[in-house]
């Protein structure tokens, strides 16, 4: 492997993009689902708006910079667009900006989605103004100062598959052009670099983009580009190609129901996932996709085996992803706990005899780890890591 010291110029060169857009972070939230009246399936839709609640809950108490929705916001809009007025509605408690990309199921419904019609004023309205006049709504904009966001229009209405027409790839071309010497970050919805099993052929290939390898060439060809993401598949995976790191998200209604916060400094991105902090529905959740069709498609043998394809390793969710030319992924360090405080005499007696008035919402918990499957020392959205298996497995 080179040393920093025999980097090329075009390695230096972003380097430098990163260094000039300063230390911010934000939230990739995926797969939401957000409806009313639908039953459950894989897919845990009548909790949908508490799992959306119980995470901004998460993301406003970290102070990340922005958000970004990566898909599925909704369960097809509903008829008049409920569930997309009732999704606004909901993340109108968000204290930062926040932006979106669609996927097919924001635009499959009993009759036709307009992306215009239902999306184009909220589109419009937080700078994501659609190139080239539509009707697929890929935009870019600088989120921060010093850095560049690129939201791709990979959803095929009726369609697991993903599409990426050639126009919205040489709008992508120019788009990285006029924006050198900025951090780069790409999302679609449909994984670019599709995870493994999705990397594997029939019946894997229907829920992929057709044209990912071409995406990815264009992405590669730009040395600002650092960090790319997706989702509709739900599975937790880091990957790297052309020192771009790929990262497959998993959704909010579907187990593991997750989400991540990235940290961005000037040499790497920190990664962190939480998970949502109903234990009984996350359990719920690990049932129903353990007695999926797609488990048994993953193994008629053995279908919980998918399970651990979904929760990923430790180093596909708490992670360090260095900038560096060939860099392997780190383990990202544990957050310190806070030192116990010594307690006087006194307060050890006042402890002996407690207060029979001091009620129990008085105490509150600590941020905790929890694992892969919800499990946790303490109950409250923490980064999720690995941990003893609970339930099923």
């Amino acid at each position: 492997m080179a040393s920093l010291g025999a980097l090329s110029l075009e390695s230096a060169f972003s380097y430098a993009s990163a260094a000039n857009s300063g230390d911010f972070s934000f939230a990739f939230i995926e797969g939401v689902h957000l409806s009313s009246g639908i039953p459950d399936n894989v897919k845990l839709l009548a909790e949908s708006q508490l799992f959306l609640q119980n995470a901004l809950k998460t993301v406003s108490e970290q102070s990340v910079d922005f958000v970004l929705f990566g898909g599925d916001q909704v369960e097809s809009p509903g008829r008049d667009d409920t569930f997309w007025q009732l999704f606004i509605d909901v993340v109108q408690v968000l204290n930062c900006p926040w932006y979106f990309v669609f996927g097919e199921q924001d635009i499959t419904g009993a009759a036709p989605v307009d992306r215009m019609r239902t999306y184009g004023p909220d589109l419009k309205g937080r700078g994501m103004e659609p190139k080239d006049g539509g009707p697929e709504c890929y935009w870019s904009l600088d989120p921060v100062p010093g850095v560049h966001l690129i939201g791709l229009d990979s959803a095929k209405a009726n369609s697991n598959a993903g599409f990426i027409k050639q126009a919205q790839l040489d709008w992508l071309k120019k788009d990285l052009r006029e924006n050198k010497g900025k951090l780069t970050i790409a999302v679609s919805h449909h994984p670019l670099l599709p995870p493994p099993p999705y990397d594997s052929g029939p019946p894997w290939e229907e829920f992929i983009v057709e044209q990912g390898a071409q995406t990815r060439e264009v992405l590669g060809a730009s040395k600002d580009v650092r960090l790319v993401l997706s989702g509709h598949v739900g599975i937790n995976k880091i990957q790297k190609e052309r020192d771009i790191w790929y990262v497959s998200c998993p959704s909010l209604t579907v187990y593991p129901c997750q989400f991540k916060i990235f940290r961005v400094k000037s040499d790497g991105i920190l990664v962190e996932t939480y998970q949502i902090t109903y234990e009984a529905l996350v359990k719920k959740a690990k049932r129903e996709l353990s007695s999926s069709r797609v488990s048994f498609q993953y193994s008629s043998r053995k279908p919980l085996s998918f399970l651990k394809v979904v929760e990923g390793e430790e180093l596909d969710r708490n992670v360090f992803l260095p900038f560096a030319p060939g860099a392997l992924p780190l383990k990202a360090p544990k957050k310190k706990k806070a030192p116990k405080q010594k307690a006087s005499k006194a307060s050890v007696d006042k402890k002996k005899t407690p207060n029979s008035s001091q009620q129990k919402s008085d105490i509150k918990p600590q941020t905790a780890p929890v694992d892969s499957a919800g499990n946790g020392t303490e109950k409250l959205n923490a980064p999720a890591e690995t941990g003893k298996e609970t339930g099923n497995n």
